[in-house]
């Protein structure tokens, strides 16, 4: 029988997010995450078994929540284009939420232990897979033509993913929006229906 949790789950689990994603999966101790969070080594391994257990879970959950991103910023704006638009000013938003920038857990995570940890691939695979989807059907959804439209979407992750990974050495959000703005402008003329 699991031992009922004797701390704010939700807030243990964002601390602990936090500390992976700033100093990744290796060099991350159970004990710096009790730290962060204030609750005892004990605790976490009753509620969560080990360290890769509780990684996993966390990552899964990340890795949803940046799907999440793409599902409300596809289901926003007039046209294609505005939605890629508020994709991108989405992720130049989260990215300037933390100075230094982190980068992206998902894929730090995936440059870390990818190659290794086939379960930290696959969930990595199944959450562009799920980004690329949300695009593909927006697009679609605006009269995108089908011929292409799939690469089409996955260029637009990609975009996303190169902002993200460019604000770990790019501070200035103004720079990251004005490189977003540029992207879609180059993108623009494939956004539009036929």
């Amino acid at each position: 029988m699991a031992r009922r949790r004797e701390f704010d789950e939700d807030a243990f689990l964002a601390r602990s997010t936090a500390v992976f994603w700033q100093k990744g999966y290796t060099a991350t101790a159970m004990s710096d995450l009790a730290e962060a969070a204030g609750v005892g080594n004990g605790s976490i391994y009753a509620a969560y078994g080990s360290k890769p257990e509780l990684f996993l879970l966390l990552f899964e959950r990340y890795c949803e929540s940046r799907v999440d991103i793409v599902r409300h910023a596809m289901a926003d704006g007039a046209t294609a284009e505005e939605a890629v638009g508020l994709f991108f000013r989405a992720v130049v938003a989260d990215c300037a939420a933390h100075q230094p920038s982190w980068g992206c857990l998902m894929l730090n995570s995936l440059a870390e232990l990818g190659r290794d940890w086939p379960e930290v691939a696959a969930v990595c695979a199944r959450a562009i897979a799920a980004m690329e989807q949300l695009v593909d059907e927006r697009l679609a959804r605006d009269g995108i033509p089908e011929d292409g439209r799939a690469t089409l979407a996955a260029e637009i992750v990609l975009v996303s993913q190169g902002l993200i990974q460019f604000s770990r050495v790019e501070d200035d959000p103004e720079r990251l929006a004005s490189i977003a703005d540029s992207s879609l402008a180059h993108l623009a003329p494939a956004l539009q229906a036929a």
